[in-house]
């Protein structure tokens, strides 16, 4: 039965009181919290091969976990970071030892909503659930900024923008804000949330190949009670169909290093 995929329960990332030890087939993942009350510390998280450092990762806060990315061998190890603050950023960095050592499989730049890991098609590995935040603040506050939700998963090379395959995802999501906005409706209706709710039904809409549909229902079910949002939706549906179709892969890359994330060389 397909679930639905609202943005509640995405994964929060809290650093442990002390650190903590996962195995991961021969090797072991240490994970050590920044110091109490140290703000400008880091947690981080080290991979070791008995007493060789094989990579660590580092951020406000981190978590591992192992999840199945790709078909067989082990699950692959995921490193959760916090950048810290009220809502931005987490960024998720996947590795594999399918090939017989340790390989980046992805490095994911999750924003402000993060993604979940689901079996979407039950065969045993995990697709991601990717919460793009693509519309945060596109003409509305933070707090009610919808979110473009978007599926990768494995494609037998890399991990890549399954969305296609999964299209009930973005399309319950789109329902989700439709519902809003047509229980927006009214005489004291809180334009700057439905234009939030309106945004978010399209532009998911168009995620789940169906943004003729979409336009359709607006000119019927919403335009004709609501002349502000018509004329809102005239001068912005440019602007929300650039942002839709920015790739979810945009905000993925792979890189061998040891050492994640990248330090910047100091400036003179």
């Amino acid at each position: 039965m397909k679930r639905c995929l609202a943005l509640a329960g995405w994964l929060t990332l809290l650093s442990p009181a002390h650190a903590e030890v996962l195995r991961w087939g021969t090797l072991t993942v240490t994970v050590t919290p920044r110091a109490e009350g140290n703000i400008e510390g880091e947690a981080r998280a080290v991979v070791r091969n008995g007493n060789r450092t094989v990579l660590t990762v580092s951020g406000w806060n981190v978590a591992a976990e192992l999840q199945p990315l790709r078909p067989g061998g082990l699950p692959e190890l995921v490193l959760s970071t916090f950048s810290g603050g009220a809502h931005c950023c987490s960024a998720y960095y996947a590795f594999t030892q399918d090939a017989g050592r340790v390989e980046n499989l992805a490095i994911i730049d999750g924003g402000n909503y993060g993604l979940r890991f689901v079996d979407l098609n039950r065969d045993g590995t995990k697709e991601l659930l990717f919460a793009s935040d693509r519309l945060a603040y596109y003409d509305w506050p933070y707090a009610v900024s919808p979110a473009l939700l978007t599926v990768l998963a494995w494609d037998g090379v890399r991990l890549a923008d399954r969305t296609h395959a999964y299209t009930y995802v973005p399309a319950q999501e789109a329902a989700r804000n439709l519902g809003d906005l047509l229980a927006g409706l009214g005489k004291n209706a809180d334009l700057t949330n439905l234009k939030a709710r309106l945004g978010g039904y399209y532009a998911n809409m168009i995620l789940a190949g169906q943004g003729a549909q979409a336009e359709e229902v607006l000119r019927a079910r919403v335009f004709a009670k609501s002349s502000a949002l018509r004329d809102w939706f005239r001068q912005h549906r440019s602007g929300l169909i650039d942002a839709t179709y920015a790739p979810a892969e945009g905000r993925m890359r792979v890189a061998e290093r040891t050492t994640y994330p990248l330090k910047e060389p100091e400036q003179p």
